[in-house]
């Protein structure tokens, strides 16, 4: 059913994300998430400090705005710790 007369087929498909650090980036923004999914909006905003537009970009996972550094920031600010093991390729 297509109530909107939209042609589907015209969209592309979603890229496929390769990279090591963007990667690691979306795998913090999930636990972010979980983290964050029992706060309101204004006790992260005061915790954090980050702006609106910030926490609206986190719960999307709009991560280029994102530096690893800042995200596990935003951990330690609400209370966790990262932990991290590498591997040798």
């Amino acid at each position: 059913m297509n109530p909107y007369k939209v042609d589907y087929s015209k969209f592309k498909g979603s890229k496929k994300i390769t990279d090591q650090r963007d990667l690691l980036k979306l795998r913090l923004m999930a636990q972010l998430k979980e983290v964050m999914a029992g706060m309101e909006t204004q006790e992260i905003l005061s915790i954090t400090g980050l702006d609106k537009s910030d926490l609206s970009r986190l719960r999307v996972s709009s991560f280029e705005r994102f530096s690893i550094d800042r995200l596990i920031k935003i951990f330690d600010q609400l209370g966790f710790q990262a932990n991290f093991s590498v591997t040798k390729k």
